[in-house]
């Protein structure tokens, strides 16, 4: 969006207005020239001037995990059902990991886990393929899997799932 005024106003003068054409033609050049110009340089600016992450955001994501797994372990409360179990064992986990990622400490790795799941949901991906191929399903129940196997996927991203 930047130097779209300056373009828009180059562009609402009137057709005979005295070197309208050379007034277009610098408003394009000076928006390109600052627009290359400045997405070029940025980055060799930024690293030169030693600006460096101090990592606040992610200490701040890990108190908003921490604190939001907290509440959801309290709702849990102690009910015993297998499933809330199984949540809050989940949320414990999240727990743990936005507590180590607020205090700057190292965040467990769980990359196995998550490139496991990856590679589970591949395998499932191709097996929908195939069935859509071999005309076993239709559209409209590969689309709902799909749609299935996408969230799937998500959740082996290491920020939702730790």
């Amino acid at each position: 969006m930047r130097g779209i005024v300056t373009l828009a106003a180059a562009l609402a003068l009137p057709g005979n207005f005295p070197y309208r054409d050379l007034i277009l033609v610098c408003a394009f050049a000076v928006v390109l020239t600052t627009l290359v110009a400045q997405g070029l340089t940025l980055r060799w600016l930024i690293e030169h001037v030693g600006v460096r992450d101090d990592g606040v955001v992610e200490r701040e994501i890990g108190i908003a995990r921490a604190e939001t797994s907290r509440v959801a372990l309290r709702e849990l409360g102690s009910e015993a059902s297998p499933l809330s179990a199984m949540l809050r064992e989940k949320y414990a986990a999240r727990l743990r990991a936005g507590e180590n990622q607020s205090t700057g400490a190292d965040a467990e790795e769980s990359s196995g886990i998550t490139e496991l799941q990856r590679q589970i949901v591949m395998a499932q991906r191709q097996t929908l393929i195939d069935l859509r191929a071999r005309d076993v399903i239709g559209d409209t129940a590969f689309q709902a899997v799909e749609e299935e196997l996408d969230l799937m996927e998500l959740t082996a991203d290491r920020r939702i799932r730790p």
